[in-house]
């Protein structure tokens, strides 16, 4: 199921819109305990990216609270990073992003 749907334009920046619809729902999973996760529970939603999801530890952002997720410089920026380096990220999307932010 898509993150963000076209209802959701109106209350969000073209950037975040743009950029949100590129990720996926995913849930952590206990192959995720690696690093700074490993508090976390299994099931706990995360955001993945659509281009990258399925490898191994690629694209997984699992922002732990509603702070870290409304703070744009620990979640927006995160994955603007992330979709600026991801190699399965079409050219189109991150020019639009470019552009956009």
């Amino acid at each position: 199921a898509p993150l963000v749907t076209p209802e959701n334009k109106p209350y969000a920046t073209a950037f975040s819109y743009h950029l949100l619809s590129q990720m996926q729902p995913c849930v952590f999973t206990e192959a995720d305990r690696l690093g700074k996760r490993k508090g976390l529970p299994p099931g706990f939603a995360g955001l993945a990216c659509r281009h990258c999801f399925g490898g191994y530890g690629s694209g997984r952002f699992f922002p732990s609270s509603i702070k870290t997720l409304s703070d744009t410089s620990k979640t927006l920026n995160v994955l603007y990073n992330h979709m600026m380096r991801c190699r399965k990220c079409p050219q189109d999307v991150k020019d639009t992003l470019e552009k956009l932010r």
